[in-house]
């Protein structure tokens, strides 16, 4: 690529979320499962990796990091092995640490876009499902002759959390942004900041230095959509699918959603493709007396019973007799004869045991830890 259009990114993946426990105890929302084979964190990497950007800096929360290190390996699916690129993995809670300490606690941020040589960054986050046309983006952002775009979506203001920013355009056309709990008289539809933005690296290194010298510490995204108002901000609609994950429910519901054939082949199987870690797995086993209808399933099933309207994980079982409708079921997990498991998020590594029933509704789906051996019944009241 023509160094001109050379872009680093900083990947932030620190936002925590009490409602999303306790799928995220010990790990972060980029690595939680989606459509039974890919990891949130795999959508914001795909567009970086299709738009050619092969030096990121990735931010993570302490104790988050076990599986982003087994997803990610040398990075390999994303282009990130190769001799020019580079990848880093920090902990935000280091930053924290120097600043208690008054020492330069952005000087890793502006050492490694100092170092990228890369004429503009993307900062990008893993909490909205989509897939961005980075190289789209840059180019508008290029024509603008404005130092930041901010890409956004024209959705429902039900699909914004209260910490996300709604963007409007004040009397002098000039972009501001605000939390959504913050904005009045919302419309019935809204401009959505979807925490993508590309700016010219040389403002995004002297922004980084002002937020340091002011004492703000956050991700630099999440300092942008702050100051939004302070400076000319360019805007880039996005038009494809998007899911907002602010919540159980809504990641329940973005899952669910790709069984709707328009929802899937819109968010994987456009132009730019979505790439995932590679597993070399026997295919899923179908016995005679099973029944699949209207689901996903992931490679090394098996399955025995009958599972409707859900989406099944690599390596899980389905055993005669088993009823599940409704539901997700993550990696490894093992669903016994004649147990039931509708509206329900069965994590990793999950035995539910003979005839035993986990019952949730569409507004309160219920959430089985990882590792759980279930051996009585749990019935969302």
């Amino acid at each position: 690529m023509n160094n001109s259009n050379s872009m680093a990114a900083l990947l932030s993946n620190v936002t925590r979320n009490k409602c999303m426990m306790p799928l995220t105890d010990g790990r972060p929302v980029a690595t939680l499962p989606f459509d039974c084979k890919y990891r949130l964190i795999d959508f914001p990497l795909s567009s970086l990796s299709n738009a050619h950007v092969n030096s990121v800096f990735m931010t993570f929360n302490e104790g988050e990091t076990q599986s982003v290190f087994d997803h990610l390996g040398s990075g390999s699916e994303w282009g990130l092995d190769s001799f020019n690129s580079r990848f880093f993995v920090y902990i935000q809670q280091d930053f924290d640490r120097l600043k208690e300490k008054g020492l330069a606690y952005f000087a890793q941020q502006i050492n490694f876009l100092r170092k990228s040589k890369a004429p503009y960054t993307v900062m990008i986050g893993s909490k909205f499902i989509c897939n961005a046309d980075l190289n789209a983006v840059l180019k508008i952002h290029k024509q603008s002759e404005k130092p930041v775009t901010a890409v956004y979506k024209k959705v429902s203001p039900d699909l914004a959390g209260d910490e996300d920013t709604i963007i409007r355009f004040d009397e002098n056309g000039r972009a501001v942004g605000k939390f959504k709990k913050d904005t009045e008289n919302l419309g019935e539809k809204e401009a959505l900041a979807l925490s993508v933005f590309i700016a010219d690296t040389d403002w995004v290194i002297n922004f980084i230095q002002q937020m340091q010298n002011a004492g703000e510490i956050a991700s630099i995204a999440h300092l942008l959509r702050i100051h939004m108002s302070e400076f000319e901000v360019n805007t880039y609609e996005y038009t494809g699918y998007m899911s907002n994950i602010t919540g159980i429910k809504s990641f329940f519901d973005a899952n669910m959603a790709m069984l709707e054939p328009a929802n899937f082949t819109s968010l994987l199987y456009s132009s730019q493709p979505v790439y995932t870690k590679i597993k070399n797995e026997v295919p899923t086993y179908f016995s005679k007396d099973s029944s699949v209808i209207n689901s996903q399933l992931g490679s090394g099933c098996i399955v025995e019973g009958r599972v409707k309207d859900s989406l099944i994980s690599r390596g899980s079982t389905i055993k005669k007799g088993a009823n599940v409708e409704n539901s997700l079921v993550f990696t490894s997990s093992e669903i016994k004869e004649d147990a039931v498991i509708k509206y329900a998020i069965i994590d990793k590594h999950v035995v539910v045991e003979n005839g035993v029933s986990v019952i949730g509704t569409a507004e309160n789906p219920i959430v089985i830890p990882k590792g759980s051996v279930v051996t009585e019944n749990v019935v969302q009241v």
